[in-house]
């Protein structure tokens, strides 16, 4: 009779207790190339703030948990990451904006630079979930001589508070190409801006948590088939070692850089030109949906890249 009334009591028990933590919380992210360059490099402001209310119409309709924008350098994309205050109140600076933790960072690393004549890094991770850390890493590794020498590119890692867990992502923009000359050293570059990612998030991140990556990773996914290491990996597998994770990116027929089908793309590449350079992935504990390509509607143009969307499972 006891062993009977204790049975009860433990059945009872289990079914009033609190819920259990949820075993496959998800977050959706959108990662989006927003071509808003520095004055310097594009004066022209009407149309840039034409394409930053048209890249507002796209992120509001994509209505993802996170967004990670890239080259939001212009005084438009701030602007707009104003104007998204209020689907995304949470929101950090711009990656190498300013050198001090003191600007709202929770950490600051790498090489940051002060001059003058070095813009920002031109990225930023917006959130509807509360941002409990932001970590700014500027890459110690660039490329002399090409244009992102004089920008302080790098990466924010932010940790997510969302479904009573903690979700870290990483956003960044890494090492541009610029010709066919400059494309074995900056893979090289690349390669090793990933792995300063990779030891951010080792120093950084407790063990147990889930941690992603998203942004433009300037890896061509497809030409970088044909660029095999003496492993036989393409760029984009040597990229996953460099970094520790996974990194998925668009399946076939669809290109986040696609000169056939975009004409902005088309302004800085030959009209035959498809690759993929935009990815979401995961560094640890984390597993990314497929990513999809979000198409423009119509109207104005907002970017040179189509943005990407996946589902990060943690």
């Amino acid at each position: 009779m006891r062993r009977t009334a204790l049975l009860a009591a433990v059945v009872i028990a289990a079914f009033t207790a609190a819920p259990a933590q949820a075993a496959d919380a998800s977050v959706s992210v959108l990662s989006f190339n927003l071509w808003q360059l520095p004055w310097i490099a594009n004066p022209n402001t009407a149309d840039k703030e034409a394409r930053a209310q048209a890249a507002e119409h796209v992120i509001r309709g994509q209505d993802t948990d996170v967004v990670v924008l890239e080259e939001a350098f212009s005084a438009q994309a701030e602007d707009l990451r104003d104007r998204l205050a209020d689907a995304y109140p949470f929101q950090t600076p711009l990656v190498g904006q300013y050198c001090s933790a003191s600007a709202g960072w929770s950490s600051v690393s790498g090489n940051c630079s002060a001059s003058p004549f070095v813009v920002n890094g031109g990225v930023t991770v917006l959130s509807k979930y509360p941002i409990t850390e932001k970590h700014q890493l500027v890459y110690r590794n660039s490329y002399s001589g090409t244009a992102d020498y004089l920008a302080n590119k790098g990466a924010a890692l932010v940790r997510i508070a969302a479904h009573g867990k903690a979700l870290w992502l990483a956003g960044t923009h890494l090492q541009a190409d610029e010709g066919p000359e400059t494309l074995p050293k900056a893979h090289e570059v690349r390669m090793a801006q990933l792995g300063e990612l990779r030891d951010l998030t080792a120093a950084r991140v407790p063990a147990g948590d889930a941690v992603a990556v998203a942004g433009d990773l300037n890896i061509e996914y497809w030409a970088g088939q044909g660029r095999r290491d003496a492993a036989g990996r393409t760029q984009a597998e040597q990229g996953e070692a460099a970094l520790g994770g996974t990194l998925r990116t668009t399946g076939a027929g669809e290109y986040t850089f696609d000169a056939a089908t975009n004409p902005a793309a088309a302004k800085s590449v030959p009209a035959t030109y498809r690759d993929s350079l935009d990815y979401v992935g995961s560094v640890r504990r984390a597993e990314v949906g497929p990513v999809r390509l979000v198409h423009y509607d119509g109207g104005t143009i907002p970017s040179d890249h189509y943005p990407v969307r996946a589902e990060i499972h943690y």
